[in-house]
């Protein structure tokens, strides 16, 4: 063979090769992709949002008058019974007298001392005038009855004997008002701020309402405390309820009696609940990221048994899944497979090793799965994270 002939076979034959490497390049590859198979299973449809225990009734034990709060020996978490005295109020403490206050009362008592003194005086020359009249009395009416004297006279005489016996007696109660006085100004002077705590003093005992617990104790030290300060919360731990904040356009899908599921609270076990209602007033609150929602509250009751959740507290954090759906088998697809082609929800089902776009009507949905009315069939395998790559009649395998 010739060299040019040898060297037209050469460059024919890299020229076939390089058209054969860019023909195996356009062919069409086999996408590795999720499988999944579609099965009949129960579905449930809830709406989940996180809720806090709180006690249904809650006293709060307050100070019914203004006084000395004795210091609470109770702890929170213990046990209290009907008519238990819970705390203690004595009188309110005196002030102390500062040096010009106790200089005055010094000078008041002085004062009280030398009224007392001339109200004393006073009443002894009245006692002395009233003993004078009295005598002079006796004698008139002695030469009265002789009839030495007129009747006048002796009415005057008489009359005169009152009025000094009346004016003996004023004399003394001023002298009465008079030690008093005196003992007001001595107890001003006197020092009340350390009593004596044995005995009642007058101090006013507050029991608990109920049988419960301390949940929470506002303050435990002494001191002085004002009418209707709040002294200590007591409930029942067992007569707990679950507040549940749900935004408005949940709120509409939840009534009274509905099911609720409680999940991670602490537990593996679900615990089971009722909505107790909804109420009917919302309220405004923004969120973590800043979005401001509108929000109802709905309170739940707790109708697993006690046993299952008596370690709960007031204000634990649960997990509540309200059910607004449920229903036994249901033919189910992920909601990872549907993407939406148009205004219709599609799946690229299996078919002989290729993907086959499949237009289905879907009803019910949660996060992870969605109920499939129409489309396709139990068993079937449908690509479960389809991506740009995947076409109508691509060849497609199970990822291993």
């Amino acid at each position: 063979m010739n060299h040019p002939l040898r060297r037209k076979l050469w460059i024919t034959g890299v020229l076939l090769v390089v058209v054969l490497a860019i023909l195996y390049g356009f062919l069409p590859r086999t996408q590795e992709v999720d499988l999944v198979r579609l099965t009949r299973d129960p579905l449930q449809v809830t709406i989940e949002e996180e809720g806090r225990t709180r006690l249904k009734e809650r006293f709060v034990i307050s100070a019914p008058t203004a006084g000395y709060l004795r210091r609470i020996e109770a702890k929170v978490g213990d046990p209290v019974k009907k008519g238990q005295i819970v705390a203690t109020l004595e009188p309110l403490r005196s002030q102390a007298l500062d040096p010009r206050s106790r200089a005055e009362a010094e000078a008041v008592v002085s004062a009280a001392e030398a009224s007392l003194a001339a109200a004393m005086e006073k009443e002894r020359a009245a006692a002395a005038d009233a003993d004078y009249t009295q005598k002079r009395l006796a004698r008139i009416a002695s030469l009265f009855s002789r009839g030495s004297v007129a009747k006048d006279q002796f009415d005057q005489t008489e009359s005169e004997a009152k009025k000094a016996r009346a004016i003996q007696f004023s004399a003394r109660a001023a002298a009465d008002v008079a030690r008093s006085e005196l003992e007001r100004a001595k107890t001003t002077l006197r020092n009340f701020s350390a009593i004596q705590k044995t005995g009642r003093n007058g101090a006013v005992e507050i029991a608990s309402p109920v049988n419960g617990a301390v949940f929470k104790i506002h303050r435990d030290s002494e001191g002085a405390v004002s009418v209707g300060e709040p002294l200590m919360d007591i409930g029942n731990a067992g007569n707990l309820e679950v507040r549940v904040e749900v935004l408005s356009s949940d709120a509409v899908r939840i009534r009274p009696g509905m099911a609720v599921l409680f999940k991670r609270w602490g537990r593996n076990e679900t615990l089971v609940g009722r909505v107790q209602r909804v109420e009917p007033a919302g309220f405004t609150k923004f969120s973590s990221l800043g979005v401001e929602e509108q929000r109802v509250l709905v309170i739940v009751d707790i109708t697993s048994p006690p046993e299952m959740w008596r370690v709960l507290g007031d204000g634990y954090r649960l997990e509540a899944h309200f059910v607004v759906w449920e229903g036994k088998d249901i033919l189910q697809v992920p909601t990872s497979a549907l993407f939406r082609f148009g205004k219709e929800w599609s799946v690229f089902a299996e078919e002989n090793g290729k993907a086959r776009r499949r237009t289905v009507e879907v009803g019910q949905r949660t996060g992870l799965t969605a109920q499939i009315l129409s489309g396709l069939k139990e068993n079937e395998r449908v690509v479960a994270y389809p991506d740009d790559a995947i076409r109508n009649g691509t060849k497609i395998r199970q990822r291993k």
